[in-house]
């Protein structure tokens, strides 16, 4: 299976030590570390740990996290152009980052830097993402995440992926909602504190039947 994912304006290529500094700057960042990492500085060194830890998942459970870049325009079409186009997005500024990991959900534990590794058997499937600020409000969020879904629930199989939003980021309700996730159970902090929603394999399934369906 492929790992490499397309929408139509993204490039989805897995995290590599290439893109090390890359997503250090981006997730350094004060209005993206607020809601990724508590508003903690990640370290050089837990960036390459983090890298890692997605190249080991994608080795051993078929997902991790995926680097996000603008996809260029124009050209004729077909798979030969679409894999070119793809490296040689390699080169392009990277516009935010989704993936998903396994995680131990309300209650549950999380990786240390909030982007661990695997926790054990019997966990969860998270799904997370950020993007670099100046692309809010333009839709790539969801689009990266219905892909990233579309490719768990198709590919690898899972069969409930989650999301945790903290309090307070509205924003990220939005996406979850607009991806058809629900409401799942209520954070460790109660009302005030995160809040999760999940997608399970057969709604997901069925809801992109329906729609391809439509003529």
């Amino acid at each position: 299976m492929t790992e490499v994912l397309r929408t139509g304006r993204l490039a989805l290529h897995p995290v590599s030590m290439s893109d090390h500094r890359a997503l250090l700057t981006h997730w350094t960042g004060p209005l993206v570390r607020r809601h990724l990492f508590d508003d903690r500085i990640v370290s050089p060194v837990q960036v390459t740990e983090i890298i890692a830890a997605s190249q080991r998942d994608f080795a051993t459970e078929g997902y991790g996290l995926w680097a996000l870049r603008a996809v260029r325009r124009g050209g004729p079409a077909g798979a030969a152009l679409d894999r070119a186009v793809d490296l040689a997005m390699s080169g392009a500024s990277l516009v935010g980052v989704v993936g998903l990991r396994r995680h131990g959900g309300p209650g549950g534990r999380g990786g240390p830097d909030g982007l661990g590794g695997p926790d054990g058997r019997g966990v969860d499937v998270e799904i997370l993402y950020s993007l670099e600020p100046d692309r809010w409000g333009l839709g790539l969020a969801a689009e990266a995440s219905r892909a990233v879904l579309d490719y768990a629930f198709g590919v690898v199989g899972l069969h409930r992926v989650t999301a945790e939003i903290d309090a307070g980021n509205a924003s990220s309700a939005e996406i979850a909602e607009r991806l058809g996730m629900r409401p799942w159970r209520p954070g460790p902090d109660g009302p005030d504190g995160a809040s999760y929603y999940a997608a399970d394999r057969a709604r997901w399934l069925g809801s992109r039947r329906a729609v391809d369906a439509v003529p």
